[in-house]
């Protein structure tokens, strides 16, 4: 191998040795990050996903937690709410279509009623699974705030088309206006809120449910009679079991971390 021009032979070690260090005493100074920054990723570690993220949001671990939404799970959520609204608009004006022809008290067709609601979900999921699925498949806590946001936007749907099924009856129609409107405001705060209203969601789910066994079983007032078994129904609380179950298991989980969190603390002070 012949001679390389002054200037362009290869560093040695120990020429590199220096400026390494140097480099990281300044990133280090700096203040950016607690250690060196690697380019090409650390692992799927407590602090970081990878190198693209300085410091990124976490759920389970509890150093840091986004408190609003990104533009882009916004963007995605409010289309897939405009989804439901629209599918709930036209068959509110089934209804009333229908009702001029027939009196029938009956709406549009059920499997178009779930597959609206199944693909305005779908679409408000894009945008948390385009912003945060790494983050999803590590932090167990994350990925069951945003299913239980989920559970209750496809639940406000439901209701939804239970007003629609009721409009001739002011209190049953209110009520399931009054508590889709309550669902949806839920399915936009949940990921987001603080762990404590916790409670407030498993309460509504839970008097959702109940309302809905004690209407099957005795005659209550204002209603004045017993309501009917029907499809849509069945399907709702479906959806409020599994939603309950999950609530519970989110508390359950900020339980045990709160625990261990007291016995590091104790130890800590010792």
């Amino acid at each position: 191998m012949g001679m390389l021009p002054a200037g362009f032979e290869p560093a040695s070690e120990a020429r590199k040795a220096p400026i390494l260090d140097r480099t990281r005493l300044r990133e280090r100074k700096a203040g950016l990050v607690p250690r060196p920054i690697n380019a090409f990723g650390d692992g799927f570690t407590g602090e970081t996903k990878t190198g693209n993220y300085l410091l990124a949001s976490t759920f389970g671990n509890g150093e840091m937690r986004r408190e609003k939404p990104t533009i882009t799970e916004l963007s995605f959520f409010f289309c897939g709410f405009l989804v439901i609204v629209v599918g709930w608009l036209a068959d509110l004006l089934g209804v009333f279509e229908l009702r001029a022809v027939s009196g029938d008290h009956s709406t549009g067709t059920f499997q178009l009623r779930i597959f609206l609601t199944m693909f305005g979900v779908a679409f408000a999921t894009i945008g948390v699974a385009y912003e945060n699925f790494p983050e999803i498949l590590s932090d167990g806590e994350m990925a069951k705030r945003y299913l239980v946001s989920f559970l209750f936007l496809a639940d406000g749907s439901l209701h939804l088309y239970a007003l629609n099924d009721h409009l001739g009856e002011a209190f049953p129609a209110a009520f399931f206006g009054v508590f889709s409107g309550l669902q949806f405001a839920a399915a936009f705060l949940i990921p987001y809120a603080h762990r404590d209203l916790d409670w407030v969601w498993l309460g509504i789910t839970a008097f959702l449910i109940a309302a809905y066994v004690v209407t099957r079983t005795v005659s209550v007032w204002p209603i004045g009679y017993i309501e009917d078994l029907d499809a849509l129904g069945v399907i709702s609380k479906v959806v409020e079991v599994l939603t309950a179950l999950l609530l519970l298991s989110l508390m359950q989980s900020e339980r045990v971390a709160r625990r261990k969190t007291t016995k590091a603390a104790a130890a800590s002070g010792r």
